[in-house]
């Protein structure tokens, strides 16, 4: 992490306790504004009158003393970047966190503080949280900086939501001919690739691909060192490193992109860090809310594979979630201690329940030719006699179907295998004009036509090493610009 100023760290500081940690905690209350019903608490047209850098050598280009937000029903506007209809949101959050979670060291800020956020979001077009101080100040990150926003009217004039509503209209919807504006497209694609070293052990790599495919159907790559996501305002690293003495991958980080050149300093590493010595860790899938590994332990004489769950921005604090506290339903956990004794009298013969080790935090989620499931292990004895067996868990839990059968995509995993048959995995972009197709060597791109793929791919990367897909974030128009400047500014690319 950047070492902040203490003048940087008081100001931030300053900003939100003058406004909230001196007061009593009833009067706190009456500072913290809930959204009233039909109502929008924080409509209006603001000034932004201060920025506030973690990193007081960077400068954020896309925003600017006296720049004008604006906030209504139907418009939420940041100069280029736009929801237009947003969608709300709120909740409270503890302020400390949140800023640490996003780069922020704030030491004055109290740790129990608690602070409402509204969030406004337009699906993958936008995501801004507006951190509320008063009803006449706003909070908001962007990148490397805090914005401090005042209200300067309590409306948005009809002029400006007319301008951005004609914007809408010529980029992110239909020509005069109702044919769909071409957008650019950036697709994050997170990878993780094995090798084997001189004595035959697997050694393991993460990476991601940032595949760019212009509206002019130009297509490009570059690849960069370890899985790279985007959450909301922020960019986010996720990585596995080895142990020097074991050999075994007992140590995951995931920390924001901006505090990469720090990692070095020992408590900045602990921040944004999970380790167990005992473990051998791999990771199977990343997004912004959680992170999906299996392992082994050294603890055990049989080679027991687990699965398990893991809070992506707080890694630190982080345990293996049972699948209860994942789900949010009382009864998750009886649910899949079943759903694991089953499996076990299918899998095994002469097996008694009483026999079955049941752990509750054995779930994760892997990629499936196309899919996202959710995979559990299950076994038996120890040493010569230990086997183990692996199950999707189909299992139904409260509203919700675990591994539920719902896959309506336009190209099915069949006419995928018929079109190529060593595929491993495919991917169709949200436009449904192209599918990406991986084999054992390469990920091809085809063009999608009336529903159809066209048999001679476009496009091709080659995978030298055995590669399996872990992360998938695919962005279009303005966002896309966005992740291409990120990727290159936080990231070491690969010649």
């Amino acid at each position: 992490m950047k070492k902040i100023s203490k003048y940087i760290l008081l100001g931030i500081a300053f900003i939100i306790l003058s406004s909230c940690s001196s007061k009593a905690p009833e009067e706190l209350n009456s500072l913290i504004q809930r959204p009233k019903q039909g109502e929008l608490s924080i409509k209006g047209t603001w000034q932004v009158v201060d920025i506030r850098y973690t990193d007081p050598n960077k400068k954020e280009d896309s925003i600017a003393l006296g720049d004008e937000i604006y906030i209504d029903k139907n418009l939420v506007a940041i100069g280029d970047s736009y929801a237009f209809p947003p969608n709300f949101s709120s909740k409270y959050v503890n302020l400390s966190k949140y800023l640490q979670n996003r780069g922020f060291k704030v030491d004055d800020v109290d740790e129990k503080e608690e602070v409402v956020i509204v969030n406004a979001s337009q699906g993958q077009l936008f995501s801004k949280d507006f951190i509320k101080i008063t009803n006449n100040q706003l909070l908001f990150i962007v990148n490397d900086a805090a914005v401090i926003i005042t209200k300067v009217s309590d409306q948005v004039e009809s002029k400006i939501t007319n301008t951005y509503s004609k914007r809408e209209a010529n980029e992110r919807s239909t020509n005069s001919q109702g044919e769909e504006v071409a957008e650019d497209v950036a697709l994050l694609l997170g990878v993780r690739e094995r090798m084997e070293n001189s004595i035959g052990d697997n050694l393991y790599n993460y990476y991601t691909y940032l595949i760019e495919i212009n509206y002019d159907e130009d297509i490009s790559y570059e690849k960069a060192y370890n899985i790279f996501i985007k959450d909301k305002e922020e960019y986010w690293s996720i990585n596995v490193d080895s142990n020097n003495i074991t050999d075994n991958y007992d140590q995951i980080l995931s920390y924001p992109a901006r505090v990469k050149e720090n990692l070095t300093e020992d408590k900045i590493k602990e921040a944004y860090s999970f380790k167990d010595i005992n473990l051998n860790m791999r990771i199977n899938y990343v997004s912004p809310n959680y992170i999906s590994i299996d392992y082994t332990s050294i603890a055990n004489s049989s080679p027991i594979t687990k699965y398990a769950m893991v809070d992506t921005k707080n890694i630190k604090d982080s345990h293996f979630l049972s699948l209860e506290e994942y789900t949010g339903e009382e009864d998750s956990d009886l649910i899949f201690r079943s759903k694991v004794i089953e499996e076990a009298g299918l899998s095994f013969d002469n097996v008694k329940d009483e026999d079955i080790k049941f752990d509750n935090t054995n779930f994760g989620i892997v990629r499936d030719m196309g899919n996202w499931l959710f995979q559990s292990s299950v076994y038996k004895g120890n040493g010569d006699d230990f086997s183990q067996k692996f199950f999707p868990m189909e299992i139904a839990i409260g509203s919700q179907m675990i591994n539920k059968a719902s896959n309506k995509a336009s190209i099915s995993k069949d006419q995928v295998k018929n079109l190529n048959s060593q595929a491993k995995d495919y991917y169709i972009l949200q436009n449904n004009k192209y599918i990406l197709i991986q084999t054992a060597d390469e990920i091809l791109i085809h063009e999608i036509n009336e529903g159809l793929m066209d048999p001679k791919p476009i496009f091709s990367i080659p995978t030298v090493n055995s590669t399996t897909i872990i992360s998938i974030d695919e962005q279009s128009g303005e966002d896309s610009e966005s992740i291409k400047s990120a990727f290159s500014d936080y990231n070491k690319i690969i010649d």
